[in-house]
């Protein structure tokens, strides 16, 4: 099943080399970096834990599951227009109910440039408009699917680190944070508090930590310096992925990424 929302540094190209990892016999899935859920949502684990630090994206996955219905009509009453997308943007989120907050993120998420979410340092989104020849924002039943598929999934919203640490023996856990590296500057407003290097050195000692206790995981990341001293410790590939975030067909290009395991 394809994810319903687009969302920069999506896994969708890596999705046939990280289901290998996955084994029917895991308890639970747990994603502390969901993002646009695209292998849980391949998978469709019977039991799950998603987070992510940005609340917006949380409130609407968690809308999706548990309020489709009027979350589709509130969707339906938005008119696909330049003008109305920047009028639904400059609408401030917390003084929207849950289901008109979670539309207006979909909304936005189907009609800005290249699916980018950021923010300025208010915090206030401000991707400009982009999608001049789309003519939908939502395709109903896939929606629909989509709730589906998440009703087997615990979404929160908070740091990596507390769902990390909440994963036990059984659990398979499958590790996507936004890129960052002392080597060279790279995109990291996927929040926003951003992701940095003591963010990266964290993660990873929560990685050793959880391993420890039997805990399978899965990291794909950039093939940066910092990864590639943690992979020595386990097993690992590198696998090329095309990189959209430029926006710009000239600026794209392939990347080698790490893939990073404890599992069998």
């Amino acid at each position: 099943m394809k994810p319903l929302l687009r969302w920069a540094g999506s896994k969708a190209q890596l999705l046939p080399e990280l289901r290998t990892f996955w084994r029917e016999e895991y308890q639970r899935y747990v994603e502390p970096f969901c993002g646009s859920a695209s292998l849980f949502l391949s998978l469709k684990p019977k039991a799950g834990l998603l987070s992510d630090i940005n609340e917006e994206l949380v409130i609407a996955l968690q809308q999706v599951q548990l309020n489709a219905p009027t979350l589709v009509e509130c969707i339906r009453r938005m008119p696909i227009s330049e003008k109305n997308y920047y009028k639904v943007r400059a609408t401030r989120p917390d003084t929207l109910s849950p289901a008109l907050r979670a539309a207006r993120f979909i909304y936005l998420n189907a009609l800005c440039f290249n699916g980018l979410y950021r923010t300025n340092r208010a915090g206030q989104f401000n991707v400009p408009y982009g999608s001049k020849l789309r003519k939908t924002v939502l395709d109903e039943e896939h929606l629909h699917a989509v709730s589906s598929a998440l009703q087997s999934a615990e979404i929160v919203s908070g740091d990596f680190e507390s769902s990390v640490l909440r994963t036990g023996s059984g659990d398979f856990l499958y590790v996507d944070p936004p890129y960052t590296t002392s080597d060279v500057r790279m995109f990291t407003e996927y929040s926003g508090s951003g992701f940095g290097i003591s963010d990266l050195h964290r993660l990873l000692e929560a990685l050793d930590d959880v391993a420890s206790k039997g805990v399978a995981f899965v990291l794909s990341y950039a093939d940066v310096s910092e990864v590639s001293s943690f992979a020595e410790k386990w097993k690992s590939r590198r696998v090329s992925a095309r990189r959209n975030i430029a926006g710009f067909t000239g600026s794209r290009r392939t990347v080698q990424e790490l893939i990073v395991t404890n599992c069998e």
